[in-house]
């Protein structure tokens, strides 16, 4: 984990033309690819149309590479020795831990395992387990295209339909996935949505997810790999009833309450939201905008040493409003411990930084604002 500190270091020493760079936008084909490709987010919000996201910005898509990199989505060594009629992934296993590619964990029952199959046309789907985190619903979802599919890959799928207690989830909804086994049929899906206030409060939850039709990419033609053919149809709906602190389990929240202003906006640190499998620190601001852009990170130490940096993940923000959210994940390829390894500390001692993103040619030139920051873990 240090040799890789390195990478993180020579970020600052690229020269980059950001004229060279134009902006895009993703379909729902490259929005599913993506965490693929790149490997964001948990919150990487690509379907409000009022978010800005953090990777038009070149360096930070390099920098997130990184992060996502230590998220990477990892492929197991799952075999196919079933009789083609029966179920591959009643069987078959693949938990968010492996999905977010995060290093093994000691903690159990890091997520609530959900475990259920249903069949969309000749494909077949499970839900497999699912956590909240902070205001976050993650769902693991599994699709194995079966023989009669097999020369095809998952694209993604058409419609998602969630409900929790009966009310419909309208807030943005983001998937990312891979193929997770040996013989690439079977593909992960992470949905992560966003929850408001009212789903935030609740107690105790029943959870409906509805996913209906499934696009697929012909494989066995290279010419026609940006071609969609006609979707598998079908839909499959999954119920489940669980309580918050079953969801939240090993979830943490410690209250920063720091003011801060940099040379170019304001800002709130609100909270430290830990959990054995990833953490980060949310920040606020409402002066905030994105030209010119402000790059963020968190750094300092715990007190038995260990080198802990926060890198800016995603964001959201409302122009109208000029009202940014961040949050700054524990980049676990860049610190000298993991996320689980960190709750073990007693004290963090972190300090704020930032540099203003250059318009031509540069380097990141970070300076320290704000008092320091103490936390102290298990209190």
């Amino acid at each position: 984990m240090n040799n890789d500190k390195k990478l993180y270091k020579l970020l600052n020493q690229l020269k980059i033309n950001t004229d060279d760079y134009e902006e895009t936008s993703l379909s729902d084909q490259e929005k599913d690819v993506l965490f693929q490709s790149v490997k964001s987010q948990l919150n990487n919000e690509f379907s409000n149309p009022t978010k800005a996201s953090i990777w038009k910005k070149p360096v930070l898509l390099i920098a997130a590479t990184l992060f996502l990199t230590f998220l990477g989505l990892q492929t197991p060594v799952g075999q196919r020795v079933q009789a083609a009629a029966s179920s591959f992934l009643e069987n078959f296993r693949y938990t968010i831990t492996e999905a977010l590619g995060i290093e093994e964990r000691t903690t159990d029952d890091t997520s609530i395992s959900v475990n259920q199959v249903q069949t969309i046309g000749d494909a077949e789907i499970k839900v497999e387990d699912m956590l909240i985190f902070d205001d976050l619903l993650l769902i693991n979802v599994l699709v194995d295209l079966r023989e009669s599919l097999e020369d095809y890959h998952l694209g993604g799928i058409e419609n998602k339909i969630l409900s929790i207690n009966g009310k419909k989830v309208t807030d943005s909804m983001s998937s990312y996935g891979t193929t997770v086994s040996e013989d690439d049929a079977v593909h992960n899906r992470i949905l992560v949505i966003d929850l408001n206030e009212d789903f935030s409060m609740t107690d105790n939850y029943t959870i409906e997810l509805t996913l209906e039709d499934l696009f697929i990419i012909d494989m066995k033609d290279n010419t026609k790999r940006d071609e969609r053919v006609p979707p598998v149809e079908g839909k499959a709906t999954f119920s489940v009833d669980t309580a918050r602190d079953e969801l939240q389990k090993h979830t943490n929240r410690y209250s920063i309450d720091q003011e801060l202003s940099t040379d170019l906006y304001d800002y709130s640190i609100n909270n430290l939201n830990t959990h054995p499998l990833f953490s980060f620190i949310e920040i606020t601001s409402d002066n905030w905008t994105d030209i010119p852009f402000e790059v963020i990170e968190i750094r300092g130490e715990d007190n038995r040493g260990n080198e802990l940096i926060f890198t800016q993940h995603s964001y959201t923000y409302i122009g109208d409003e000029n009202h940014y959210t961040g949050r700054l994940n524990l980049s676990e390829e860049d610190s000298d411990i993991t996320s689980e390894q960190m709750l073990e500390s007693a004290e963090l001692h972190l300090q704020f930084y930032s540099a203003e993103f250059p318009e031509d040619v540069g380097t990141l030139d970070f300076t320290s604002y704000g008092e320091p920051i103490t936390i102290e873990l298990n209190q």
